[in-house]
Parts: structure tokens; C-alpha cells; sequence
């Protein structure tokens, strides 16, 4: 197999207990499997 890219989540949380999160990538080309991710986490 073969790299295609590397996502990064970062998790930060404020002083009233509220989670926020930034995905980032290096290739657009799994911007796709970035937004699953995204998608996943609003839930929670």
C-alpha cells in the first residue's frame, strides 16, 4: 500500500467545558474521509 495522505485532529476545550476540534489534511484527495471524521464528532 501506498501513503495518500495524513489527517491531523486536534482537540481543544474552553473554560465552559465546550469541545472544539480542527481537521486538517496534506492532500485534498481524502478530503472526503476529513469530513466523515467531522461528521462523526458534531454528533458527540
Amino acid at each position: 500500500m501506498d501513503k495518500v495522505g495524513t489527517i491531523t485532529v486536534s482537540i481543544f476545550s474552553s473554560n465552559n467545558n465546550k469541545t472544539n476540534f480542527k481537521i486538517e489534511t496534506d492532500n485534498e484527495d481524502i478530503l472526503p474521509v476529513c469530513y466523515v471524521i467531522e461528521d462523526t464528532l458534531k454528533m458527540y
